[in-house]
């Protein structure tokens, strides 16, 4: 009996590579599912004002860091126009935040349009707006004397004990409002697409009768037919064929 031999010649499996997940891919697949929505904050300052704006954007940072948006005019590039861009900002925006001063109620520009508008929006509920005093002035006397202000009790940073203190409230007081405004857009439902129209369906014709039950109902209708031809003069009888 002939022993067979081992194959020798057959194939070994080749192990694949393992493909290795990059850093992006893991936080990717860690935060999937768990997306927060974007909010976006617009700021408005009087340009006297500006360090106040740094400083506070720089409190704000950790909500940068957690898809939060500052937008300031500062953030407009060369060329564009101011107008149009702080208008598209504005509806854009889910929250106004104004650094009020002396400056900025003595501003055209800062208190007669874009709080104005702002307000205008809340009226509508498009927008929450959030007064924050970053220096003493007579907001009091405006209509922004009934609303919360921050920081606490609209006292401005500089009477505080330390004035990062304070922004840290004004910081707070701003990430309350953005948990706010979170919630609304997670419970808020999703327009749903629009239906496709479906085809109208052609009504199908009505059955008809054949030709003949059509021309005796015609004929019924009608009468008798009559040999079309001279008809007899009047007194004399029509003669006829034997």
């Amino acid at each position: 009996m002939a022993v067979k031999s081992p194959n020798t010649t057959s194939a070994t499996k080749v192990a694949k590579p393992v493909k290795r997940r990059s850093v992006a891919d893991k936080r990717a697949s860690q935060t999937k599912g768990t997306s927060k929505p974007d909010v976006r904050i617009f700021m408005s300052y009087s340009h006297l004002d500006a360090a106040a704006q740094v400083k506070l954007n720089r409190h704000l940072a950790p909500w940068r860091r957690d898809g939060v948006t500052v937008w300031y005019d500062e953030s407009i590039e060369p060329g564009n126009a101011l107008s149009t861009e702080i208008g598209q900002e504005l509806r854009r925006a889910h929250i106004f935040v104004a650094l009020f001063s002396p400056a900025y109620l003595d501003s055209h520009y800062c208190w007669d349009i874009e709080y104005k508008r702002a307000m205008s929006r809340r009226a509508r509920g498009l927008m929450r707006v959030v007064a924050v005093v970053v220096k003493p002035c007579g907001w009091k006397q405006t209509r922004a004397s009934g609303f919360k202000l921050l920081p606490k009790d609209g006292i401005p940073p500089e009477s505080w004990s330390s004035s990062d203190a304070a922004y840290v409230n004004v910081a707070q007081g701003i990430g309350e409002v953005i948990q706010a405004v979170r919630r609304e857009l997670i419970a808020k439902p999703t327009t749903p697409a629009r239906a496709t129209a479906k085809p109208t369906q052609k009504l199908k014709p009505r059955p008809t009768a054949p030709k003949a039950m059509i021309a005796r109902s015609k004929k019924a209708s009608v009468g008798p037919a009559t040999k079309v031809g001279k008809s007899p003069p009047r007194g004399r009888k029509a003669l006829t064929k034997p």
